[in-house]
């Protein structure tokens, strides 16, 4: 029985440890949260090729059957933390719509990829009692 290392483990390991190297020498913050909302609405369009407005609009049937048949395993957990990262940064009824999707979007790439990570967990649980205090 060997060992088998799959390219996207190895690459956020390698992530991982330049984040760690960042904030070793250079202070760099690498796990600063992005507040500049205009930074988010190129994000959609950008790598999912889509307008936010579209995300906005989808059921979570809809986004569930458009992740499966339209995207890439790889993009679900970037979209999930893109959902979540613009949920913290808004209120109301859109922050509840975001911060749902970046829930349905974490479980499913868990799900698809069998991939997680603590964080992963951190963030569904912060998802969670987001959603209970509104």
């Amino acid at each position: 029985m060997g060992v088998s290392f799959k390219k996207d483990l190895m690459v956020r390991w390698v992530e991982d440890i330049g984040k760690f190297l960042r904030i070793w020498i250079e202070g760099y913050d690498a796990f600063a949260e992005p507040s500049d909302p205009a930074l988010f609405a190129d994000a959609y369009q950008k790598f999912f090729d889509k307008d936010r407005n579209f995300y906005l609009q989808l059921s979570d049937d809809e986004l569930t059957s458009y992740s499966r048949e339209e995207l890439q395993a790889q993009q679900l957990h970037p979209l999930a933390l893109t959902f979540f990262f613009d949920g913290l940064n808004v209120q109301g009824e859109e922050q509840h719509n975001l911060l749902r999707k970046a829930k349905l979007l974490l479980n499913l790439a868990m799900a698809e990829t069998a991939s997680f990570s603590f964080q992963d967990y951190q963030y569904l649980s912060m998802i969670d009692s987001k959603l209970n205090n509104q």
